[in-house]
């Protein structure tokens, strides 16, 4: 892992890890559970992989030997899901405390998946390594001035024709705006608030991404985006 300074509040992952699925549980009570926010993330790949358009309505594997990153891991929520559905899932986490969950939660699952500790604007990995590229809610994290270089590694690790899949905050109108706000201000950062006014289209198109697509989940409080690399 490269020596980074990242943001103060990554160090609370470390000793906030073995809580850190009960707090995405409880706080996805509030907007109809946790499968309701994961879930899209998986169709989307799904969606982009070849073997999902091929496969028959009751095959339960769609991703069958796609090799799948997910960068800022977290608990791996993810990868242990992509796993499930057959992929050959890599998770990405700068925080040794939650690969450490994660690690435990595969194994209590019995997922296969690679666990890496990395930045994810310098991934460890060669040039056209994976068939998908997966984030969720890890780049309202992440300090403005890196979202460009994480996109531009996510392309880089693509394949040809591989999909980058990002699952994260979009900034809510109205009342659902207000309580975003409140939200921010008391359990986010300042990358919360700076995340949802980036202009993340032009940011993908930038970095040669294309087949741009975004649906807005939960009034707005989120976006859920995916495109391809050419």
């Amino acid at each position: 892992m490269s020596q980074k300074n990242h943001p103060a509040h990554y160090l609370m992952y470390d000793w906030l890890a073995p809580l850190y699925d009960l707090g995405v549980w409880l706080a996805a009570l509030f907007l109809g559970g946790e499968e309701g926010l994961r879930g899209p993330v998986l169709r989307e790949l799904e969606a982009g992989s070849g073997a999902a358009r091929e496969r028959r309505a009751d095959m339960a594997r769609p991703l069958e030997g796609r090799r799948v990153l997910e960068i800022f891991a977290g608990t791996a929520t993810l990868s242990i899901g992509a796993a499930s559905l057959g992929a050959k899932a890599v998770a990405v986490d700068v925080t040794a405390g939650m690969l450490r969950v994660a690690s435990e939660k595969a194994h209590r699952a019995g997922a296969v998946v690679e666990f890496i500790r990395a930045d994810a604007e310098s991934l460890p990995f060669p040039d056209g390594s994976f068939d998908g590229v997966v984030v969720s809610l890890g780049l309202h994290e992440t300090e403005g001035p890196l979202i460009p270089l994480i996109i531009k590694e996510a392309a880089r690790v693509l394949r040809g024709g591989g999909r980058f899949v990002i699952f994260d905050f979009h900034r809510a109108r109205g009342g659902a705006g207000f309580l975003q706000a409140l939200f921010f201000a008391f359990f986010e950062g300042e990358t919360a608030g700076a995340w949802v006014r980036t202009d993340i289209q032009k940011a993908l198109m930038d970095a040669g991404f294309a087949s741009f697509k975004r649906a807005f989940l939960k009034r707005g409080v989120f976006q859920l985006i995916s495109v391809q690399k050419p």
